[in-house]
């Protein structure tokens, strides 16, 4: 169920991002929305990581990502835009592990 809701959260950010009243966010909130659900999903990998059940290449992988994503959610980015599509492809290739992981 929370893949499916950050699957969800991750289509509203990459599709123009409105709340449910219709108003849109800022860039600065879709970054923060965006960290937050790369952060959420890096903690579940950790945990599948200390049961054995991620491969070694996707923990190659998360381990590759995590500082890049780290680097753009601390708070200095100046081009949303481009730390966006960074961080959705980041979030994109994290929940594919994810849920490879989990069946």
């Amino acid at each position: 169920m929370k893949f499916k809701v950050l699957l969800i959260g991750l289509a509203l950010i990459t599709a123009g991002c409105t709340t449910p009243a219709g108003n849109k966010l800022t860039p600065e909130q879709q970054l923060q929305l965006t960290c937050d659900g790369i952060s959420s999903t890096v903690k579940v990998l950790a945990g599948y990581r200390a049961a054995g059940q991620l491969s070694e290449s996707s923990i190659k992988l998360v381990d590759e990502l995590r500082p890049s994503t780290v680097a753009l959610c601390d708070g200095s980015v100046t081009d949303y835009t481009a730390a966006l599509v960074t961080l959705s492809d980041a979030a994109f290739t994290l929940l594919t592990i994810r849920k490879e992981a989990a069946l």
